[in-house]
């Protein structure tokens, strides 16, 4: 009689730790998947500030050889005007979008205008006319990025 007692404390033991191995397994295939989601919106988020950097900056080079780029200030908000073949790029940050417009050279226009390019916090950029630097610099999620890239012509 004694052995059956046994028997039935190691099959009560055996079921108890497969239950905690069981409980132990889920939790961590859980925090495994909040970890890696982080991961992936982390590297969204950097690759976002790259891209945007990386958009605006081909934009710059392709106007450099044949146009002017300068910064002008419209309703507060400072505006880059790549000017290039009677045509100006706008790039400007407004309402939380980093926006792109493209209009004849010289005409009028309003922060209404343009496409958004993308979702950022920020968006800054200035011209060292001593370097002839501009730099920009975009903050997603309080992750600041930024380029200098020398320009050749400006106003």
């Amino acid at each position: 009689m004694m052995k059956k007692k046994s028997h039935s404390i190691s099959v009560l033991f055996m079921l108890v730790l497969f239950t905690v191995f069981a409980i132990l397994s889920v939790l961590l295939i859980i925090i495994g998947s909040k970890v890696y989601g982080n991961i992936v919106d982390s590297q969204e988020k950097n690759g976002n500030g790259r891209n945007v950097l990386s958009y605006v900056t081909n934009k710059v080079r392709t106007a450099e050889s044949s146009g002017q780029i300068f910064i002008e200030e419209k309703d507060g908000i400072p505006v880059l005007v790549i000017g290039s073949n009677n045509q100006e790029t706008l790039i400007f940050f407004k309402d939380g979008k980093l926006k792109e417009a493209t209009i004849s050279a010289g005409d009028e226009y309003n922060l209404y205008f343009g496409d958004v390019i993308a979702t950022v916090d920020n968006f800054t950029f200035q011209i060292n006319k001593d370097t002839n630097m501009l730099k920009l610099m975009v903050d997603i999620d309080n992750k600041v990025k930024y380029i200098e890239i020398y320009v050749g012509v400006y106003r």
